[in-house]
């Protein structure tokens, strides 16, 4: 056997047939046998192997165990496992034999232990690379046998044990003295390969590379290799490969390397692998599909593994690894980065505190701002999550703390919502790990620059006992650096040092403090300056700089908040949590401005969450107020804990507008139905309601009815009992003398009327009460309780809407109301109580009773002439009178549709209840004649068109005549506004009133000075929209004009209607939509978020953007005053954005259609908009660029325009930056760069004509109505120009190139920033039709056919 078993060759033979073919002379059949035989075959094997390790040499034995490892993969687990057993323990003897040998360092011996070994070594590694590619291979079935007893066992089986015992032995076996059996290098080295590969092939399995028991052996074995038998370079080139083709072996390698340097204290490997790995070149995967080119997900991994484990190595390394800043590859940028942050950690925590370490430290941190402005947001996300960590140090790092919030609030406008979100998570760290905790950690400014003040007069009266001259005084100071005033020390690594200096002033030194200041107030001549140690003036200069460092600090929170409240409206919810995360923590700390904040986060209530339970912003949002107000202090006791959230509840409330207290109303609401407040509280809210020993101030019991009122729409039982409380306070005397207190008194008796349930979808009529229930009498006696504050009329409303709530018969107790105070108003008697009607119900009292006043009106309510006296004694009397009027007439038609539905539920429940027997007959006599609730909707609605403004007997027919009058003739600005005001209410009830009255009320919303007048008629006029959607559709125009009305009120309002009305289907949309468009630029944050809205919404709707587009440019262009070019860019960008034209045939029709509009106008300003446009659009196809090309007859004489040309090569370079585009694709964008470089320099050849030709062209365009032929004419004229000019212009054109495409903008889900817009000084528009104006130019010119026959393309494709 010795001189047949050659190690090398055998390797060879192993390696090219795979183990398939491998042939043996003396081969066993084992494929086919049974267990049995097996079982017997290594008996045999073992019997001879037990009694002399030497027996391996024998051909027959080793042949047999070639024969099991041959047919490895068909044998059972449990045969192979024995045989893997039987080897290692006969390795194990042979090692110890050998060891032996050495000892005597017997020759022959040791000679023939060499083949012995190379036999084992052989047959280990064979055993080996078998189960690597069965465990690889999932465990390969064994096939069916024909004994019996064969069982499939491969199934769960750990190889784990066997393998480490094995490279176990395969060590013991390496740190023998080798070298004497193996002198020559080559066969030693292929000795050595026998334990390698099986070592490397256990990292290429993820299973196996996990196996802490496993990894740890070959770790050993592969450090002997390496450190003692030459391995270095093969184990390099091995791992490399590793890192390249195999990814989960990053951390195994990096293991494998700190192994070598902890445990063998070997280096050179590690400094190798590291020196080749900053070599190397990696490319940016995520772009282009590389083949092999090294994976930096694998590299980076690796490095931030070895940093983990062995961050000295990186350390000395990092000259060479920080080329990977440079790297194409933003994976491996990552990387760098994460290693600069943890070797700070390393270096601050572990290493010793020496100038070498701060320098070192320091420029890590210049090179992690200098990443700040890395072009893929992936890196600054990470620069950022490596500063949160680094913030949780105990080191605080003053100078770098305060760079860090310069970038964070820098990158708060980032265009990445993943950067955004990082910076507001590193404020908010920044905030929470603050050092300036000496007062308890609080932030608030005003003591701090108190704090200051006090330090800076204290160091103007001391000195030094040497005559160290003072500081400069307190006005040059604050100008003064922080850095500048304080000694020489290095602030970034000694900031601790600092705040002991610090602690050690304030606490012991202010009594001497204090002494010196008191000495210095009882003389009455000025003091000397006082004496004082040096170390204690260097601890005074430290607390300045201390304190003004913590103002600057603060500062730059407080100017990052206004930011962070915008992010609130970001359509990427992480952010939207971060940034309510980080308002919480600042109002925490007493940072002032995160409570306008806090108020802001109130209207996310409305936020419709995901199925993401706890992720919500609506749930973050409850939260968030719940530990805020809410959660009671473990600290304090019970009745304290009531009293302050009671107190923090009222809080809410002041200050607050109407959209805060309807966002606060559903947040207090949903966490009553979740009983998060207490009865306490709730008590105690009524205590401070009800209190009546002593004074208490108008907000506190104002904000205590509020919460109730909030808290009673969740549970009404809150209002039930203390509804006596209520009338006592609110309705009594202190709710006459506080009007406001009463109106929100009479919202907390409208809970009374309980909850509509969602599963009822019809009109709710709600828990109703006799009309003789004392808050009626109340409710009647506030209302008609003279007063001449403007509060009165929101209190008024109030009271209205709780008796027609809560009221069986609320007509008849407000038809009592009208006639006293009509009464009061025009100096009448006493209505007779006769006249009173005991019904009432359906609006009996309203519409059934005459009333006596000074003149009679007609059923025509034609208008009287001008009285020569006035008819009423009080203005103000009189807008109370017409205000409940016109508030009466509206409820009343909503009262009569509960009405209506209750009726027909009472009819439907009798007819059930019936159950009649002839349905059928019953079915077709309704089908001729109408079913009874059709008969009951008849009813109502004749009631409500022609008996409640225009019946004989109806009290509130009365006042229409006197509304038009008051209208049409009053100047008193009150009255006018509560007679617009009811007039518009009337003309909600009635079609016929309606109709007959808008004139009047189009005329006084286009002549009134009054913009509270014009407010309330732009929002009138929505609801009659709603009411009678044909009257106003007609007249939608008037509307529109008002989104150019100079009041800013006016216009939200007009922005908001029309959006109410555009997008729910009332109105059409049409042309005058560009005033809407206009609104994308208001100087107005609101408004212009509105419009934005606006056009967000529309975009959802079918083709609705794309139809009215044409309308939109023309009018956008045409108009008068014109809209800024660079404004009208802005609008258009931001419209194209929405990608309306997807669809190849969409974007064809809106090239052609734009292509024709440049034959109809001379104006250069034209041209540049439509270039413009057309350079928004996709041009994702071949087809959008022929469309081009068979249009270039429509501008080929407009391209000498620079900006035309410029859009035009924008297009070009769009089509070229695509992906993989098609050759027909590449040729139309050849051709058509062509064309436009061709058709662009005989433009400048033709402005080489001559003077005379361009004055002629020059004067055709001056005529009024030219003839075809000399518009044509007109179309080719350039501005006149000196021979000089034209030929510099001309050269100037020949050197132009084709334009670079600019960046494109961010996507929508990515830039919560693109809903701000930042202010801008707009032109007042004026009010025109400009639409009208805009058709009328256009009919005029000739050749307009085919801008008409786009145009009813368009209609056709919204029809």
């Amino acid at each position: 056997m010795n001189d047949q078993f050659i190690l090398h060759d055998e390797l060879l033979r192993l390696q090219e047939d795979s183990g398939v073919n491998y042939h043996i002379n003396n081969e066993v059949a084992i494929r086919d046998r049974s267990d049995h035989d097996l079982t017997r075959y290594l008996n045999d094997i073992t019997d001879k192997i037990e009694v002399s390790a030497d027996a391996i040499a024998d051909p027959l034995v080793c042949d047999k165990i070639r024969s099991f490892l041959k047919n490895f993969h068909s044998i059972s687990q449990r045969i192979s496992a024995r045989l893997l057993d039987i080897l290692l323990s006969a390795f194990k003897t042979e090692i110890k034999d050998m060891s032996d040998s050495l000892a005597n360092n017997d020759k022959e011996e040791l000679m023939a232990h060499r083949v012995y070994l190379e036999i084992y070594g052989f047959l280990i590694h064979w055993m080996l690379l078998a189960v690597g590619q069965k465990e690889a291979s999932g465990g390969t079935k064994t096939k069916a046998s024909k004994g019996k007893g064969r069982m499939d066992d491969d199934r769960g089986w750990d190889w784990s044990t066997q393998k480490a015992k094995a490279f176990d032995l395969i060590a013991c076996l390496l740190e023998l003295k080798l070298t004497k059996l193996w002198t020559i290098t080559t066969e030693r080295n292929t000795f050595i390969s026998l334990f390698t590969k099986p070592a490397y092939q256990i990292f290429e399995n993820p299973a196996s590379a996990k196996s802490g028991v496993v990894t740890s052996k070959v770790f050993r074995v592969l450090g002997l290799c390496i450190k003692h038998y030459d391995h270095l370079l093969a184990s390099q080139m091995t791992i490399m490969q590793n890192l390249q083709y195999w990814e989960h072996s990053a951390e195994s390698m990096a293991e494998l390397l700190h192994y070598l340097v902890d445990k063998q204290d070997y280096t050179q490997l590690a400094d190798e692998i590291l020196r080749e790995t900053s070599n190397k070149e990696f490319k940016d995967t995520t772009v282009k599909e590389l083949k092999d080119t090294p994976n930096p997900k694998t590299f980076a991994a690796f490095l931030l593994k070895l940093t983990e484990l062995s961050p000295k190595t990186i350390l000395k390394n990092l000259g060479l690894l920080i080329r990977q800043l440079d790297s194409e590859s933003y994976t491996m940028r990552i990387a760098i980065v994460e290693i600069l942050g943890m070797l700070i950690i390393e270096l601050t925590e572990h290493a010793e505190d020496t100038q070498a370490n701060k320098d070192q430290i320091n420029r890590f941190f210049d090179i992690l701002e200098e990443r700040m402005l890395d072009p893929i947001s992936f890196v600054r996300s990470k620069v950022f999550q490596t500063y949160i960590r680094l913030l949780d140090l105990r080191a605080k790092f003053p100078k770098r703390r305060h760079a860090l919030g310069v970038l964070a609030v820098r990158h708060l406008q980032d265009k990445s919502s993943s950067v955004r979100k990082y910076a507001i998570r590193v404020l908010t760290k920044l905030i929470s790990t603050h050092p300036y905790s000496m007062y308890g950690g609080e932030l608030d400014l005003e003591d701090w620059n108190k704090r200051l003040d006090k330090l800076k007069e204290e160091l103007q009266n001391v000195t030094t006992a040497d005559q160290v001259p003072l500081p400069a005084p307190a006005e040059q100071e604050e100008d003064v650096p922080a850095d500048a005033a304080e000694p020489q020390t290095d602030g970034d690594i000694e900031m601790q040092e600092a705040n002991d200096a610090n602690a050690a002033a304030a606490e012991g030194d202010k009594p001497e403090q204090q002494e010196s200041s008191q000495d210095g107030e009882t003389e009455a001549t000025p003091a000397a300056p006082v004496v004082v140690s040096a170390e204690k003036m260097q601890q005074l200069t430290l607390m300045r700089t201390f304190h003004m460092d913590a103002i600057q600090f603060i500062q730059q929170i407080q100017g990052c908040i206004p930011t962070i409240c915008q992010l609130l409206s970001s359509k990427s919810k992480a952010e939207v949590l971060e940034a309510m995360d980080f308002l919480v923590v600042a109002y925490n700390y007493k940072v002032k401005a995160a409570s306008e904040g806090i108020k802001k986060m109130l209207h996310l209530i409305w936020t419709k969450d995901t199925s993401d339970e706890g992720k919500g912003v609506k749930m973050k949002l409850l939260e968030c107020y719940r530990n805020l107000y809410v959660d009671m202090d473990s600290n304090l006791s019970r009745r304290d804990n009531v009293n302050n959230i009671a107190k923090n509840l009222i809080q809410l409330t002041f200050n607050t507008t109407l959209a805060e207290l309807t966002s606060l109303e559903e947040l207090l609401s949903t966490l009553m139905a979740e009983d998060r407040i207490s009865g306490e509280v709730i008590d105690k809210l009524w205590e401070v309601y009800g209190f009546s020993r002593g004074k208490i101030s108008k907000a506190q019991r104002r904000g205590a009815i509020i919460i109730l009122g909030m808290l009673g729409k969740a549970k009404t039982d809150i209002i039930v009992e203390k509804v006596d409380l209520l009338l006592r306070i609110g309705l009594g005397s202190l709710g006459k003398s506080d009007l406001t207190l009463a109106r929100y008194s009479c919202i907390a008796l409208q809970r009374l009327t309980g909850q509509k349930t969602k599963k009822d979808r019809a009109v709710y009529e709600g828990i109703r009460f006799s009309m003789s229930h004392p808050m009626f009498t109340k409710l009647r006696d506030i209302v008609e309780t003279p007063s001449k504050v403007t509060e009165w009329y929101s209190m008024a409303e109030q009271a209205i809407n709780t008796i027609y709530l809560l009221g069986e018969h609320p007509d008849v107790l407000c038809a009592e109301i009208i006639k006293t105070k009509t009464t009061k108003v025009f100096g009448q008697g006493t209505p007779d109580p006769q006249n009173t009607s005991e019904g009432g119900g359906a609006g009996g009292e309203l519409l059934g009773e005459s009333m006596d006043v000074d003149y009679d009106v007609s059923m025509s309510q034609q208008v009287l002439p001008v009285p020569q006296q006035p008819l009423h004694q009080s203005s103000s009397e009189l807008s109370q009178l017409l205000f409940i009027v016109g508030h009466v007439a509206l409820k009343q038609v909503v009262h009569l549709e509960i009405v209506e539905a209750a009726w027909k539920r009472k009819k439907a429940k009798a007819d059930a209840e019936e159950g009649k027997a002839n349905n059928s007959v019953e079915e077709e006599l309704e089908q001729v004649g109408g079913s009874a609730e059709d008969d009951i909707g008849d009813a109502i609605t004749h009631i409500r068109e022609r008996e409640i403004l225009f019946g004989p007997n109806s009290l509130l027919a009365r006042f229409g005549p006197l509304l038009t009058d008051v209208c049409s003739r009053n100047r008193d600005r009150t009255l006018q506004i509560t007679a617009t005001l009811a007039l518009a209410k009337f003309m909600c009830v009635s079609s016929d009133y309606c109709e007959k009255h808008l004139p009047l009320l189009f005329t006084i919303l286009e002549k009134s000075t009054d913009p509270t007048i014009r407010s309330n008629i732009v929002i009138a006029l929505g609801d009659m929209a709603v009411c009678f959607n044909t009257l106003i559709d007609e007249n939608i125009s008037f509307l529109y004009n008002r989104l150019g009305d100079e009041d800013t009120l006016v216009k939200k309002n007009a922005v908001m209607v029309l959006t109410h009305l555009i997008l729910n289907g009332m109105v059409k949309v049409k042309g005058q939509i560009s005033e809407m468009a206009k609104c994308l630029e208001d100087s107005d944050q609101r408004i212009s978020d509105l419009a934005r809205l606006f056009f967000t919404e529309l975009a959802t709707k079918d083709n609705a953007i794309y139809n009215n587009l044409p309308d939109i440019i023309s009018n956008l262009t045409n108009s008068t005053p014109r809209v800024e070019e660079e404004t009208f860019r802005r609008i258009m960008k931001y419209i194209f954005s929405f990608d309306f034209a997807e669809k190849e045939k969409q974007a064809e029709n809106v090239i052609d259609k734009l292509c024709q509009r440049f034959q109809n106008t001379d104006d250069a300003r034209i041209w540049r908009d439509i270039a413009f446009c057309l350079s928004l659009l996709p041009f994702k196809s071949e087809r959008s660029f022929r469309k081009l090309l068979e249009n270039l007859s429509t501008y080929q004489d407009k391209l000498h325009e620079e900006s035309v040309l410029k859009s035009f090569m924008e297009i070009i370079a769009k089509g070229r930056s695509q992906k993989q585009p098609k050759i027909e694709l590449k040729n139309a964008i050849d051709e058509l760069e062509q064309k436009v470089e061709q058709k662009s320099g005989g433009g400048m050849a033709k402005e080489g004509e001559t003077e005379d030709t361009a004055a002629t062209a020059a004067a055709s365009s001056s005529t009024t109505a030219p003839s075809t032929k000399t518009k044509k004419r007109r179309s080719l004229a350039k501005p006149t120009k000196k021979p000089e000019e034209k030929k510099k212009e001309a050269k100037t054109r020949k050197r132009r190139r084709p334009v670079e495409e600019e960046e494109e903008d961010e996507d929508d889900d990515d830039d919560a920033m693109e809903d701000v817009v930042d202010d801008k000084d707009i032109e007042e528009e004026e009010d025109e039709d400009d639409d009208d104006s805009a058709m009328e130019e256009e009919e005029l010119e000739e050749g307009n056919e085919a801008a008409e026959a786009t145009t009813e393309d368009v209609d056709e494709t919204e029809g």
